[in-house]
């Protein structure tokens, strides 16, 4: 199994799904924010939400800039 996708690939990945308007926030956005993001256009590094997601608890992604 290989390792999730890096930032970049999944920048570029999201960039083809996104309205223009959105783009400068994928840009320049990483990680959780990326991911936030991702949600956010039904796009996902694993390309489906996991079994059982339902959106992080941890407490950071959803108040993000996203």
């Amino acid at each position: 199994m290989s390792g999730p996708e890096s930032d970049t690939e999944f920048r570029e990945r999201l960039l083809r799904e996104v309205p223009e308007g959105a783009r400068d926030h994928v840009i320049g956005a990483s990680g959780k924010q990326l991911d936030a993001l991702g949600r956010k256009f039904d796009v996902y590094r694993t390309g489906v939400p996991l079994e059982g997601f339902d959106g992080f608890e941890d407490g950071g992604a959803e108040d993000d800039d996203a």
